[in-house]
């Protein structure tokens, strides 16, 4: 007979699975719902994709985590990205090679596509290969050089179009051997009226189809339905004629809109900012990024990667823009392998673990009422929780690691995943993932640095020492084991979406409402100046750009603009530059586009609509906003409480 303890625990786990499947299926835990801001997890395919999701959770929880990591998770000190794609062994995001699907072709799996042929196939292609690579994994999918990757179509296009002008205009053939391209201006004098017609049709189809990619990235759903593919897309860098027109394309299309003019929020855009190419008038692509400043006061898009960051030159070639520094949306960054890959295309993030700095500081600081912050304690307490985090991403990573090819499917059938397609479909997965990342992130250093020594990092000199000492600690332990384990293990300043609100509900259960520290619904994003602390925008950029170069598996930096930027993009310029000139490694601008529900007026409303007078209560106006480095919406719809009331924290800085 089964002992009563056993039995009783038994029971336990099967009433907390019913009360799961309860409140998803009657929609009576939204913060749950709304742990994605991206998946509506209030419809139908939201809620079966939840009820799979929790499930898999509670499986990973019982049955596969380490002892340790599950205690740390359950006791508030750690948190698990993703817990629910954890006993599967899939991976995070990955950088695409568009280059290489697009010049061979590709199957996926239901049939095979052929190489495109112009730029409008190349395009719609794109948007494929993002669908079925988000089905193999569980986080972001990202182009690192989109423009470079479809220069060559928009070369196909234009020497279709230039045939068929010889054709219309009855203009000379030419010999095989003669270099028909957009460069190629000798064209324009030799055959005046097929150059001018070809260039003319070209701008017309690369505009379309950017135009069908962008649509297409904020309307075909993955993931059974329930959400569209979390898509990046980086640009800015090739000077050729045609990846000049892909880059304008992008940016027109985008500050086009949607069908009723909205704001695209996939894909996540960012711009390759690069002294030499675009970033002074002499430049080849200065035009550009005026043009890509223009569209970010628009649509909050494109952000802002910055090339010249010292240790984003580490590995660069200026003859291979796969070693361009790119990053996901969200922040991610890859371009480091020990194992000798420094590029992008053809990687990602294999999983990563975050660190509730918070608690830590609450445990050994001054908020306990001690006038001498326990330093020791701190640091012995923060290795304990350093090597539980990774012990875990070993745990997990040994499960991915030992993946059949074929459970991966178009990931490494396609060589999506560089080496893949050598695999058999039987053959492990790991000399492939050995070449990602598997990172460690932490979340709440000003909460940390105020429940330690009474003041946040910017409040205090001496503060914000401690708290880059701190950082530069946590790297050099991920720096120490990646040689330990021959593996790239990096520091990550953590995205927390869904996270910063469940790590401080459960402190301040224990600990109460801590002025400064608790007594917000969420705490502040890794390494960040508070939201709600009043500073410059020059002030808050320098403050946190020494972090940048800390954290190599990603960070970003923002600063939050009062007012309609769209009438002043000539500061909207300076800030950027002056992040760059900092060594910021990805930035952003925050400010407010709200949209009325009537007219489709944007800019800053308040409860009515200055254009036809509509009033919020009779009909909802659409707020977009930026949550960490990706837009979600309506904020007041699709975040969760504790973003929600991050947002409403907001101070602007001047």
């Amino acid at each position: 007979m089964e002992s009563r303890s056993y039995v009783s625990e038994t029971e336990k786990m099967l009433r907390e699975v019913s009360s799961l499947g309860h409140d998803i299926s009657e929609s009576l835990n939204v913060e749950m719902l709304r742990e994605n801001a991206n998946l509506n997890g209030e419809s139908f395919s939201g809620k079966i994709g939840k009820f799979g999701s929790e499930y898999a959770k509670w499986y990973a929880r019982y049955y596969i985590l380490p002892e340790q990591l599950m205690a740390a998770v359950d006791h508030n000190d750690l948190y698990v990205h993703d817990l629910d794609q954890y006993a599967v062994g899939s991976t995070n995001c990955i950088f695409i090679p568009f280059d290489k699907l697009l010049s061979r072709g590709f199957s996926t799996g239901s049939g095979s596509v052929r190489p495109p042929q112009s730029i409008s196939s190349a395009m719609a292609l794109v948007a494929i290969i993002f669908q079925c690579q988000q089905n193999s994994q569980y986080g972001g999918v990202s182009g690192s050089k989109l423009d470079h990757d479809l220069a060559p179509y928009v070369a196909k296009s234009f020497a279709k179009h230039f045939h068929k002008g010889l054709h219309y205009f009855n203009e000379s053939f030419l010999t095989e051997d003669q270099d028909i391209t957009l460069g190629n201006l000798k064209l324009s004098s030799s055959h005046p009226s097929s150059y001018s017609f070809a260039m003319q049709e070209t701008k017309t189809e690369c505009l379309q189809a950017a135009e069908s990619l962008i649509h297409n990235l904020n309307t075909m759903s993955s993931r059974a339905g329930g959400q569209i593919p979390f898509t990046s897309i980086n640009y800015g860098t090739c000077t050729s004629p045609e990846g000049q027109m892909i880059i304008d394309s992008i940016l027109s299309t985008t500050m086009n809109g949607l069908g009723s003019g909205e704001t695209p929020v996939f894909p996540i855009q960012i711009f390759k900012c690069k002294r030499g190419v675009n970033q002074s008038p002499e430049d080849p692509n200065y035009v550009l990024f005026l043009k890509a400043i223009e569209c970010s006061t628009k649509r909050l898009y494109p952000n802002f990667a910055n090339l010249d960051a010292p240790f984003n030159l580490q590995y660069y070639d200026p003859t291979d823009p796969n070693t361009e520094f790119a990053t996901m949306g969200c922040r991610t960054r890859v371009l480091a392998d020990r194992h000798g890959r420094n590029h992008l295309s053809g990687k990602g993030n294999l999983s990563f673990n975050t660190i509730n700095l918070v608690k830590l500081g609450i445990k050994h600081g001054v908020v306990n009422g001690s006038t001498i912050p326990n330093e020791l304690g701190f640091y012995r307490d923060l290795h304990h929780f350093l090597d539980i985090a990774l012990d875990g991403l070993l745990h997990r990573y040994n499960i991915q690691a030992r993946q059949p090819a074929k459970a991966s499917d178009f990931m490494m059938r396609e060589g999506v995943w560089e080496g893949g397609e050598l695999l058999a479909p039987e053959e492990s997965v790991e000399e492939c993932l050995k070449h990602g990342s598997l990172s460690i992130g932490f979340i709440g250093l000003a909460e940390c640095m105020k429940a330690m020594y009474g003041r946040h990092h910017a409040e205090s000199d001496d503060v914000y020492n401690k708290a880059l000492s701190l950082i530069a600690s946590m790297r050099r332990y991920c720096d120490e084991k990646s040689e330990e384990h021959d593996l790239n293990i990096t520091l990550i300043a953590t995205p927390a979406e869904g996270l910063s609100g469940k790590f401080t509900k459960k402190d301040r259960e224990v600990f109460g409402s801590i002025s400064g520290v608790t007594d917000r619904d969420y705490y502040t994003n890794s390494f960040h100046v508070p939201v709600y602390h009043n500073l410059p925008a020059a002030r808050k950029i320098a403050l946190e750009a020494p972090f940048h170069e800390l954290c190599n598996a990603g960070a970003i930096s923002y600063v939050e603009l009062d007012g309609n930027v769209r009438s002043n993009q000539k500061a909207f310029l300076r800030i950027v530059q002056y992040a760059l000139s900092q060594n910021i490694s990805y930035f952003s601008i925050n400010h407010p586009i709200d949209r009325c529900g009537t007219c489709h007026y944007e800019g800053i409303i308040g409860d009515t609509c200055p254009q036809c007078g509509t009033n919020e209560a009779d009909v909802p106006m659409h707020r977009l906003r930026r949550v960490t480095g990706y837009l979600t919406g309506d904020y007041q719809t699709r975040f969760n409480a504790a973003k929600q009331a991050e947002v409403r924290d907001r101070v602007k800085h001047k």
